[in-house]
C-alpha cells in the first residue's frame, strides 16, 4: 500500500512539475542527502534577470507514505539574478533521503510549484550514495544529472557527473531519519 501511496504521489509531482510556473526563475538546482562530511543541503537559484523576494517560498519532501513535509521556508530574502542560496542541514526541519527516492518541491509564495526534482522520474534513481548529489548541469540552467562529487558552494560542473551511475547500497547511510 505504501508503495502505491508513495506512486501516486510521484505521479503528482511529475503533473505538478510540468504544470508548473517558472515566471520568476526561482529554480531548485542542486540535492545532496549527505556529502563525505555528512552534510545535507538544498541548492535554489535565480534564472531570471531580475532579483525575487523568496519570503513564502517553502522546500516540502514528499515522504514515502504520499505525505508533505516542510523543509524550510524562506524568510524575506532578496535573490539576485544568477544567485544561488543553499539551505543547510541546520535550517532544515526534515532529512533529505539519500537511500531512498528523493521527491522535493519548492513552492512560491502562491502556494504553486515553482520546481520540483524527483530522484525517480528524473533520474531513474532510488537514492544516491554518500558524496554524491543531484545536480543540474551546466549550472541553474542544465538538466538533472547524478554527480560522483556534491559540490558544496562551487559550481555544479562536468567533472563532477557520475560515469556509472550506481545507486547501490554501498556508502548509503542507513540510520537516516525523516
Amino acid at each position: 500500500m505504501k508503495k502505491l501511496i508513495f506512486a501516486l504521489a510521484a505521479i503528482a509531482a511529475l503533473s505538478a512539475c510540468q504544470q508548473k510556473k517558472l515566471s520568476d526563475g526561482i529554480v531548485l538546482n542542486e540535492i545532496c542527502g549527505k556529502d563525505n562530511d555528512d552534510l545535507e543541503w538544498v541548492e535554489v537559484a535565480n534564472a531570471s534577470k531580475e532579483a525575487v523576494n523568496l519570503s513564502g517560498y517553502k522546500l516540502v519532501k514528499m515522504d514515502e507514505d504520499g505525505l508533505d513535509k516542510t523543509l524550510y521556508k524562506f524568510p524575506d530574502t532578496l535573490l539576485a539574478p544568477g544567485a544561488i542560496m543553499t539551505v543547510n542541514a541546520e535550517q532544515l526541519k526534515a532529512r533529505i533521503p539519500n537511500k531512498k527516492p528523493a521527491i522535493i518541491e519548492l513552492l512560491n509564495s502562491d502556494g504553486d510549484v515553482a520546481d520540483a526534482f524527483d530522484s525517480q522520474q528524473d533520474l531513474d534513481l532510488e537514492g544516491h550514495k554518500k558524496g554524491q548529489s543531484y545536480a543540474r548541469i551546466p549550472n541553474i540552467t542544465g538538466a538533472w544529472t547524478l554527480c560522483n562529487a556534491a559540490t558544496w558552494d562551487a559550481p555544479n560542473t562536468t567533472e563532477a557527473t557520475a560515469s556509472d551511475a550506481d545507486s547501490s547500497d554501498e556508502d548509503l547511510d542507513f540510520d537516516e531519519e525523516d
